[in-house]
């Protein structure tokens, strides 16, 4: 049930997904999901707590695979395909939290910023581990901005950005950073 309140909450988002969408979705009742979870925003956490532990796993994986450069663009790739999934695609579901309108919630922001400053750990432990020059401090820096990029081409794909082009902007961003390290 959780898997399918998820599907309804990135395609339409926290603000404009109501309990009657959750509920015809999963096939409960509305009485009922009031009851399991308390209301659309908890229903919401607990999903969105659900897709965090996924998307984060993934996106370790996705760095451990090769080099810096090889890991980078697992990533790059696994990110771009997350959000371009779906038909139409469902965009990322992150970003899409974040900039969504209902977002007045303390909760809801602290999870969006949990998640996005572990994956700046994840990215900038494995900036860290290469081998190279580039110190600690600096890894968690480029982290951050890898991080930030990845809002960025989120936005591109909502503007109509195909998958395609999406790969060649993160080629193009992956080539400058394995290039200056």
């Amino acid at each position: 049930m959780i898997a399918t309140a998820l599907d309804v909450f990135w395609r339409k988002g926290l603000h404009d997904a109501t309990m009657q969408d959750l509920a015809e979705a999963t096939g409960v009742q509305r009485g009922s999901l009031y009851n399991a979870y308390g209301d659309k925003e908890a229903m919401f956490l607990r999903a969105f707590d659900r897709y965090t532990g996924q998307f984060l796993e993934a996106a370790g994986n996705a760095l451990a695979q090769g080099d810096t450069a090889a890991g980078l663009r697992h990533f790059f790739d696994m990110i771009i395909v997350n959000m371009t999934d779906g038909s139409p695609p469902r965009g990322c579901l992150t970003t899409r939290t974040a900039l969504d309108a209902a977002i007045s919630s303390a909760d809801v922001r602290q999870r969006v910023q949990d998640v996005l400053t572990r994956l700046e750990q994840l990215i900038g432990k494995a900036l860290g581990t290469a081998p190279g020059k580039r110190s600690a401090a600096d890894a968690n820096r480029l982290a951050r901005v890898i991080v930030t990029y990845t809002r960025g081409l989120a936005v591109m794909e909502r503007a109509g950005y195909s998958r395609k082009q999406l790969r060649d902007l993160a080629a193009t961003f992956i080539d400058a950073v394995v290039a200056n390290a």
